[in-house]
């Protein structure tokens, strides 16, 4: 009797203090998704994806994420790469003041592939040709004669669109892409230990508050 409590005692402290099963790149996962947690949208649909191309193929396999949402995690990361550094022309008024003139998105795919990427998310977005330059009337006419809708917002906002088009698109990308990021954070969280995502928060709140108080 007492050998049998004396095993069961041992099996417990044994459960109790055996370090917690670790994922590979289990700190950086975490890390990438601390940082989905605090970014803005677009910064969380990057981290996030960022997170799930770090897991290998039996952890892809455990958290249940399927091909399907593998294949929209590169497309989601991709689009969003090119929202987030979209050129912004500024310019210097009178006053010392920074104004956005227009913007440049540089789509990492070529025009005849436009349709694909932007047709399940963009398709009824309005977008402007900006006209301020010289020649610009002519470029505008050259762009309304292309008949292919993606195609002609394709070129449009890889020229130079207006500012307003610029935050359509990033907008409209975000509300897509948030579903599918928040379904991916679930899977690829229940991974991760506790300990291993608390410590990823706990360093960036502690960084952000840092930076916030040396204004750094």
């Amino acid at each position: 009797m007492m050998e049998d409590k004396a095993k069961q005692i041992q099996e417990l402290g044994a459960r109790i203090l055996r370090p917690e099963r670790r994922i590979c790149n289990e700190d950086l996962i975490s890390s990438e998704l601390a940082m989905a947690v605090m970014s803005d949208p677009l910064g969380k649909i990057r981290h996030a994806c960022e997170a799930t191309f770090l897991l290998s193929e039996k952890e892809l396999a455990k958290a249940d994420i399927t091909l399907r949402e593998q294949q929209i995690a590169t497309m989601l990361h991709t689009i969003c790469l090119a929202l987030q550094n979209a050129y912004v022309h500024q310019l210097i008024d009178t006053y010392g003041r920074i104004i956005d003139k227009w913007a440049s998105i540089a789509w990492p795919f070529p025009r005849s592939e436009a349709k694909r990427w932007l047709e399940e998310w963009a398709s009824d977005l309005e977008f402007t040709y900006w006209q301020g330059g010289q020649g610009d009337e002519k470029r505008e006419a050259e762009l309304k004669e292309i008949k292919d809708k993606y195609e002609r917002m394709y070129e449009v906002t890889k020229s130079q669109c207006t500012m307003p088009t610029l935050q359509i698109f990033r907008t409209r990308f975000e509300m897509y892409a948030i579903p599918h990021i928040t379904a991916l954070m679930q899977k690829t969280l229940h991974l991760v230990s506790p300990s291993s995502y608390e410590m990823a928060m706990w360093s960036l709140q502690r960084e952000a508050k840092k930076t916030k108080e040396t204004g750094t």
